[in-house]
């Protein structure tokens, strides 16, 4: 998978754009201008631990009351 299809780009009222990694949902950086987030999603890392705290905070809050 490329670096494009996985980040997300959000503009901010101020100007300034969020990159949003689609695997772990993580704020990669916040940076103006634009061009300059490409470096820092070149880097990013997805951190297993928060991904797998994702999962547990999706799954049905009674499932360990069905038998």
């Amino acid at each position: 998978m490329s670096n494009d299809s996985i980040y997300t780009h959000r503009r901010n009222e101020d100007g300034a754009f969020d990159s949003i990694c689609w695997l772990c949902f993580a704020a990669v950086v916040r940076s103006k201008p634009e061009s300059e987030l490409a470096e820092y999603e070149k880097a990013h890392r997805c951190d297993s631990t928060s991904m797998a705290e994702e999962d547990k905070s999706t799954r049905d809050p009674l499932e360990h009351l069905v038998h």
